[in-house]
C-alpha cells in the first residue's frame, strides 16, 4: 500500500463541478490500494476576496485577525471536497491545519512550520479514511498558552503538502494545478511553451523565486532539503507532469524544525579573481551584447556580471573573470572601449565568497547577517550579487582567512563544509532552460554611499529587521574622483512603501547618500544549469534583447541564473525574445 500526499489548488477547486471532478480522481486512486492525504487551496479567487473584505474595513488589519479570516477560505473547500467523497462512497475526513498538528513560528501571515504531529493523522489512514487537509495554515502556542490560527503566506498550501509528505515519510507528493506541469515560461506569455520532463530543484528554486508561480520556493526548499520526489500535474489531463529531483543528501528529520533547517550549508571560496568595470558607457539597446559577445569570441568565461549604475545617458557594467585570463581580457576591453567609448578599469587579487542554501533571499536576516559578519571583521564589501540559492561578494584576497573565521563561525559550518576553489564535474545541461517574469517589482538605488565596511550590513539589517524582503541586490562601484558605491535591489511593490521611513533613517546615516527610485520595471530572468559550464551564455540572452530594441536597465547574475531588470512595458517582449532565441519551443 502506497501513502500518496496530493494537493489541488484554487483553481483546480474554483467550483462544485471541479471538485467533483477531483472526488472522482481521488476515488479512483483510492480504490488502486493507496492511502491518500489530500491538501487544498481556498476556492479559486476566495482568498483575493477575503482580503478585499479585510480591507475594507481597514487598510492594515490586525495581522491576527487576517489570518482568522482568510484561514476560512480552505475550511470550505475541505468540507464539500470531504461530502463530495462521502456521496462516491468513499470513507473521507477533512481537517484544518491546526487539527492535522501543523505547528508553526508565533508569526502572523508569514509562519514557517516547525513540526507536524502525525499520530492523528496517521490514525485515521489507519481506518482506511481519505483525510483532507486545509492547506495554507496551521497553529502556534501564544505567549498565554493558548492555540492560535497562523497561516503561512504566498503559496502556502503548497508547502503545507510538501512539509506533510516529510513528516508523514511519503516518497513522493504530486501538485495538482490547471496547467501540465512546469513549463520554459508562461504559456500566457508564449502559447507554444513546452513542457519540461525533469528539472532539478536548484533550477526551479532559481524560477520560482523570480516569478514562476507553479510552485512556491519554500515547498521546492523542503524538496529538495529531505528528500521528497516532488512531481507537477495537471488537474485537467492525464500527462505525466515534471518531476523535480535534487541530488543532495537529504537532511534528517528533526523535531521542532522542519521549516527551520540550517540556511546556509556551505561556503565556497573562488580566488585569483580579476573585476574588469567598464565605464561611461551609452545606456542604449545592444550595448551589453556587444561586450559578452567580444568576451565570448576570446573564450573567456565570464562569472559574475553587474550592470546597476546609471549616470544620465550612461552606465557602467562590471564583471569577473579567472585571473589567467587577465592578459586576453584586456585586450578584448581595449577592442570594447575603441568602439563603444567609456574606459576600462580592472583589480587584481580579488576573491569571490559566497554562501550558498536553499531559500537564502527568502529570508532577508540571512543576508544581513553575511553582510554584517564581515563588517564586523572590518572587510569592506567590493562586488555583491545575490540568487535565491546563493550570495556572493568580492572582496580583496589579503581579507579571505579573516572572512572565512568569522563567516563559518557566525553561520557554524564546519571545515567539510567550506570549499575553496571548488571543481564542479561538467554536466550536459541545457544553458537555459526556463524563463521567468516577475511584474510586481520596483526598483530602488542607494546612491553615493560611503566606500566603507558595513554599508551594506545596514541597509539590509534594517530591512531584515521590518521583515522586508529585498532581492537582486547589486553593488558597484564608481569611479570617480571621490570613490563611492552604489547599492541596488528590487523589492516587492506593496513593501515599497512600507520602506520609506526605513530609507530616509539610513540617507541620514549615510552622509551624502540619496534614494532614487527607478522606472517602472519587470524582471526577466532565463535559468540553467548548463549555464555554468558554457562561455556566452549571458550575451546570447542581451543580444536576444538588443535584436527587440529592448534596453536592459539592470543586470545581476549567479552560476545558473541571469536576470535583466527591463521596462515594464517590454517585459513580454523580451520573455518572447529568450524563449525563442534559445529555440526552447523545440
Amino acid at each position: 500500500m502506497t501513502l500518496l500526499i496530493k494537493k489541488f489548488g484554487g483553481t483546480s477547486v474554483g467550483d462544485i463541478t471541479k471538485i467533483k471532478a477531483i472526488a472522482q480522481i481521488i476515488e479512483q486512486s483510492k480504490e488502486a490500494g493507496n492511502e491518500i492525504v489530500v491538501v487544498v487551496s481556498a476556492m479559486g479567487n476566495s482568498t483575493d476576496n477575503l482580503n478585499k473584505l479585510a480591507e475594507s474595513i481597514s487598510k492594515n488589519p490586525n495581522r491576527r485577525e487576517l489570518d482568522m479570516l482568510l484561514s476560512t477560505g480552505e475550511q470550505v473547500t475541505i468540507a464539500l471536497l470531504t461530502m463530495s467523497l462521502n456521496e462516491y462512497g468513499v470513507p473521507a475526513i477533512s481537517l484544518t491545519g491546526s487539527q492535522v498538528g501543523i505547528i508553526t513560528e508565533s508569526i502572523h501571515g508569514k509562519a514557517r512550520i516547525l513540526d507536524i504531529k502525525t499520530e492523528r493523522i496517521q490514525n485515521y489512514l489507519d481506518q482506511g479514511y481519505v483525510v483532507v487537509v486545509a492547506g495554507f495554515q496551521g497553529a502556534t502556542l501564544s505567549h498565554t498558552g493558548s492555540m492560535e490560527i497562523t497561516t503561512l503566506g504566498r503559496g502556502g498550501s503548497d508547502t503545507s503538502a510538501v512539509a506533510l509528505a516529510t513528516a508523514l515519510g511519503a516518497e513522493t507528493c504530486e501538485i495538482y494545478t490547471d496547467v501540465p506541469g512546469v513549463l520554459t515560461t508562461d504559456p500566457r506569455i508564449v502559447p507554444n511553451a513546452k513542457l519540461l520532463d525533469i528539472i532539478s530543484c536548484e533550477e526551479m528554486l532559481e524560477l520560482a523565486s523570480v516569478g514562476a508561480s507553479v510552485l512556491h520556493p519554500r515547498a521546492v526548499e523542503i524538496a529538495r532539503n529531505y528528500g521528497i520526489k516532488l512531481y507537477v500535474k495537471s488537474s485537467l489531463t492525464l500527462s505525466n507532469g515534471t518531476l523535480l529531483h535534487s541530488k543532495i543528501e537529504p537532511l534528517a528529520l528533526k523535531r521542532g524544525g522542519l521549516e527551520l533547517t540550517k540556511t546556509v550549508n556551505s561556503l565556497e571560496v573562488l580566488e585569483n579573481q580579476t573585476v574588469f568595470s567598464i565605464s561611461s558607457l551609452p545606456d542604449r539597446p545592444g550595448i551589453a551584447a556587444f561586450i559578452f559577445e567580444t568576451l565570448s569570441e576570446a573564450d573567456i568565461n565570464v562569472d559574475l556580471i553587474i550592470q546597476a549604475t546609471h549616470d544620465g545617458n550612461c552606465n557602467d557594467i562590471t564583471f569577473t573573470v579567472g585571473g589567467f585570463e587577465l592578459t586576453k581580457t584586456i585586450e578584448q576591453c581595449k577592442l570594447i572601449t575603441s568602439q563603444l567609448g567609456g574606459e576600462y578599469n580592472f583589480k587584481t587579487n580579488m576573491t569571490k565568497l559566497s554562501i550558498q542554501g536553499a531559500g537564502i533571499m527568502g529570508r532577508p536576516s540571512v543576508s544581513a547577517d553575511f553582510f554584517e559578519t564581515l563588517s564586523q571583521a572590518n572587510i569592506n564589501v567590493r562586488l555583491i550579487a545575490t540568487s535565491e540559492i546563493k550570495v556572493s561578494c568580492v572582496l580583496d584576497i589579503a581579507n579571505i582567512p579573516k572572512a572565512i573565521r568569522f563567516v563559518s563561525e557566525k553561520f557554524k559550518l564546519s571545515d567539510k563544509q567550506i570549499f575553496i576553489n571548488p571543481v564542479f564535474e561538467k554536466e550536459d545541461q541545457p544553458e537555459v532552460r526556463g524563463i521567468a517574469l516577475d511584474k510586481n517589482q520596483v526598483q530602488v538605488s542607494f546612491r553615493n554611499l560611503p566606500d566603507k565596511p558595513g554599508v551594506a550590513a545596514s541597509i539590509c539589517l534594517a530591512l531584515a529587521e521590518s521583515n522586508l524582503i529585498f532581492d537582486t541586490i547589486v553593488q558597484s562601484e564608481r569611479f570617480t574622483s571621490f570613490k563611492t558605491k552604489d547599492i541596488i535591489f528590487t523589492m516587492n511593490k506593496e513593501d515599497r512603501q512600507k520602506a520609506n521611513n526605513i530609507f530616509q533613517s539610513l540617507t541620514k546615516k549615510l552622509e551624502g547618500s540619496f534614494i532614487e527610485d527607478g522606472p517602472a520595471i519587470a524582471k526577466v530572468s532565463a535559468v540553467g544549469a548548463g549555464m555554468a559550464f558554457k562561455v556566452g551564455t549571458a550575451g546570447k540572452i542581451f543580444r536576444a534583447l538588443a535584436n527587440k530594441n529592448i534596453n536592459i536597465e539592470m543586470i545581476a547574475t549567479s552560476e545558473i541564473r541571469t536576470s535583466c531588470i527591463v521596462l515594464e512595458k517590454d517585459c513580454n517582449q523580451a520573455v518572447k525574445a529568450i524563449h525563442s532565441y534559445f529555440e526552447l519551443e523545440k
